[in-house]
């Protein structure tokens, strides 16, 4: 089984232009999430996926591979589709570019979870996509409209995703929530689907790309990670990440 790392990159992010190239120590975020997919050790081969010719120059500068597509992509998934086809493999790993506290480790425990689950010849209900998510350890994380909020059955199955605080404790405050983390294992087929088909009304309104595989009926299984990481989407955010990321490297020492 082939399986290839792709790591989507933009430079127009609404809240934060060009954070995929802010740095995090002498090295920009992406490189960072590069080496971290490559550690993994569970890819034939990683690839950098941008329409951005700053950003491939970057690339070139560190000698990361990256495939060109498109500047008009408006999700990571949109641009996985195109890279994808300039690479053939039998899965397709997106790894965010603005996640750079993930782990080899992390990476490591989706990707398996994901040739399991979408492997099993005896599976009635084969995931189209398994992505990671994480246990949400603050309450400002939850109201934080930037972290998409998961909500899955208790196989693990994703039942619905919303930037608001779901599921609301009405009935009991007796529950962790659960956050998207950018990891995603997509199968071509999948991939496929997500290309033809278009936006739903739930994608449109929570701009969130996994619920056009929820609107439409295919499963999106979701795997935790352990611990805490961080996604960066405001210059605050690159400042947390610095100090979690320097606090990292002092506890390795």
């Amino acid at each position: 089984m082939r399986i290839v790392g792709m790591i989507p990159a933009r430079l127009d992010s609404t809240r934060f232009p060009g954070k995929v190239l802010a740095l995090l120590g002498d090295r920009p975020l992406f490189w960072h999430v590069y080496h971290v997919a490559v550690s993994s050790g569970m890819f034939d081969a990683v690839y950098v996926a941008s329409g951005h010719e700053t950003i491939r120059e970057a690339c070139g500068t560190y000698q990361i591979p990256c495939l060109t597509t498109g500047t008009g992509h408006q999700n990571p998934t949109s641009r996985i589709c195109e890279a994808a086809g300039q690479v053939d493999a039998d899965l397709y790993v997106m790894v965010g570019a603005d996640e750079p506290l993930l782990t080899p480790e992390d990476i490591k425990l989706v990707t398996k979870k994901a040739v399991t689950a979408m492997t099993n010849p005896d599976a009635e209900d084969r995931p189209f996509v398994v992505n990671a998510m994480a246990a949400i350890s603050s309450a400002p994380e939850v109201f934080d409209c930037a972290n998409i909020k998961i909500v899955c059955s208790g196989s693990g199955k994703g039942l619905y995703a919303s930037r608001s605080p779901i599921p609301y404790p009405k009935g009991s405050l007796d529950y962790q929530y659960k956050k998207f983390v950018s990891i995603g294992v997509y199968t071509k087929k999948a991939l496929n689907f997500f290309d033809s088909t278009p936006k739903g009304r739930l994608e449109q309104i929570e701009e969130f790309d996994l619920l056009r595989f929820m609107e439409h009926g295919k499963t999106v299984l979701f795997a935790e990670i352990p611990g805490s990481t961080l996604s960066v989407d405001t210059p605050k955010d690159l400042e947390r990440v610095r100090e979690q990321f320097a606090a990292r490297e002092n506890h390795s020492l």
